[in-house]
């Protein structure tokens, strides 16, 4: 089966609370088994997917949402931000009051000097749903992309603007937040390197996803899935839905595609 589904993790693989559901993860296992290629595709940066979702068998990562692209041992993509950008984006969310978390290929960095409870929430997420490499923002480097959290989305032109529009913003509503990433990137770009890595056409791809920076992979690939937990305006967007990811919605989806038995 010359056929490839892209996974995004937060929200579609992975659930708080839960972990990976184990209807997801016989669904992964009978996947590959079917000879279908499997790749994460998430926002994280790779240093902050744990070790044991590769375990699985999948057989790349765009990670970064698009910035950094491995298949197979080989990297593709690894777009990272310069020292003068990280400087910016460091002393603007300072100055301003804003959460950082700085996301790379090592692991994310946070500010320690920042006390506010919100953002004091979004670390320890960070540090039960990630993995252990969570370090200060002084020892920060190969940065892929940033999230500011708790920032007036109005800002984000500015912020676009100071980084010389080399990033480019998208705004989650849901968790108030705005994720940077390298402008003229994101999943979609990550997939189209994929599909030429692998030699597969992309009417033989499939993407699940639940997230705003889920839009432009769904739209992408030949069937796009929204989870029943997606944002409105992915759920708005997407042509295919399943149930949410909670409630077997992976599993369930792959089955509908005939993908799975």
């Amino acid at each position: 089966m010359n056929k490839i589904v892209f996974l995004d993790i937060d929200g579609t693989l992975y659930c708080d609370g839960i972990g990976i559901p184990d209807s997801a993860l016989r669904a992964v296992d009978q996947l590959i088994k079917n000879g279908c290629k499997a790749v994460l595709c998430t926002g994280r940066a790779y240093g902050m997917v744990p070790e044991s979702y590769m375990e699985l068998g999948f057989h790349g990562m765009i990670a970064a949402a698009g910035a950094h692209v491995i298949c197979g041992g080989k990297e593709l993509c690894n777009d990272q931000i310069s020292d003068e950008n990280l400087h910016k984006v460091i002393d603007y969310g300072r100055e301003n009051g804003i959460g950082i978390i700085l996301e790379g290929v090592k692991g994310s960095y946070y500010d320690p000097n920042n006390q506010d409870e919100h953002y004091l929430k979004v670390v320890e997420r960070l540090r039960q749903t990630t993995t252990p490499h969570i370090y200060p923002l002084e020892q920060a480097e190969k940065v892929n992309k940033w999230t500011y959290h708790h920032m007036d989305p109005g800002a984000k032109k500015f912020v676009e603007e100071m980084t010389e529009n080399t990033m480019t913003g998208i705004i989650h509503k849901e968790v108030d937040s705005v994720e940077f990433i390298p402008a003229g990137l994101n999943k979609a770009t990550g997939i189209r390197m994929v599909l030429d890595h692998f030699k597969i056409d992309r009417k033989d791809s499939y993407a699940f996803g639940d997230s705003a920076n889920d839009i432009e992979m769904l739209n992408y690939v030949q069937y796009g899935v929204a989870m029943g937990n997606a944002v409105p305006e992915l759920l708005r967007q997407a042509e295919y839905k399943t149930e949410p990811a909670d409630k077997d919605g992976l599993a369930l989806g792959l089955k509908r595609l005939g993908l799975i038995g």
